[in-house]
Order: structure tokens, then sequence, then C-alpha cells
């Protein structure tokens, strides 16, 4: 019943809404669901937020790094749509970000900017990073969920 409502239970058991929305740059719809068969990370993120700013070098190394084995995927929250793009342009960001403007997705799946979600192949939740992400915490999450 849960999944037909769009709700997804992560390791914490709590019903979530799906992850999907319009993509900030492109103005494209982006769903977690369109990644089949790959292990997903999710970045909960915004232009004002300090520690994203520190992070965002990190995970675009990550995200390169791994390009073609995992999926990546943003969710800029309580942003304007110029302050992202600007960010997403500054920090050479190349995956799709969910533009959240009230934080109302975010604000299901995280306690705050930045966090990093970690789903498995078959998109389930599986961690969760809280705070500026390190490439040993992505790398381990990664280690996870390549087993899984």
């Amino acid at each position: 019943m849960a999944a037909a409502l769009g709700l997804v239970a992560g390791a914490d058991a709590a019903p979530r809404p799906a992850i999907a929305g319009t993509d900030v740059l492109t103005g494209r719809r982006v769903a977690l669901s369109q990644f089949a068969g790959k292990p997903v990370f999710v970045s909960v993120w915004g232009s004002w937020c300090y520690g994203c700013r520190s992070e965002a070098p990190t995970l675009a190394r990550f995200v390169n790094a791994h390009r073609g084995r995992i999926a990546f995927l943003g969710i800029d929250t309580e942003d304007s749509k110029s302050g992202a793009r600007a960010f997403s342009r500054r920090y050479g960001l190349t995956y799709p970000s969910i533009w959240d403007p009230r934080g109302m997705l975010a604000g299901r799946w995280s306690r705050g900017a930045p966090t990093t979600l970690v789903f498995d192949r078959r998109h389930v939740f599986v961690r969760r990073i809280e705070g500026t992400a390190t490439l040993a915490q992505l790398n381990a999450a990664l280690k996870q969920v390549a087993r899984s």
C-alpha cells in the first residue's frame, strides 16, 4: 500500500515520499526511480550552506570517479534557482538536483544540509551521512551498497 502512495520505507522504517521533482538547471522531471539497477547517492544541499560549499568539490570528485557505477542526485533545499544555478556552475556539479524551495522534500529525508542519502540498487534506503561528507565516508557507503 505504501508503494502505491509513493511512500518509501527506509532503514529507519519511517514512510517517506518518493524522491522526485523538477531539476533546478533543466526544468525536467527527475526521480530516483529513473536510475534502475544502480546505487543512488542523494545530496541534500543549498547554495547558502557553508558545509555544502566545502563538501561540493569532494562530491564532484566522487561522482566523476564512479561515473557509470552509481547515480547521483541532489535536492537543492530552501534556495533560489539563481543561487542553485550559480552554485552548480561554480563547483562543476554534473548531476541533476531537484529544486525544493520550501524544504518540504528535504525535510522528510534529512535534518538539514548537508546530508547524503545512500540507496542500494533496488533503491532501498541504506545510510544517511549527516554533515559534510568525507571521501572516506562516501567510499565506505559505496562499498556497502556494492555488496547488496
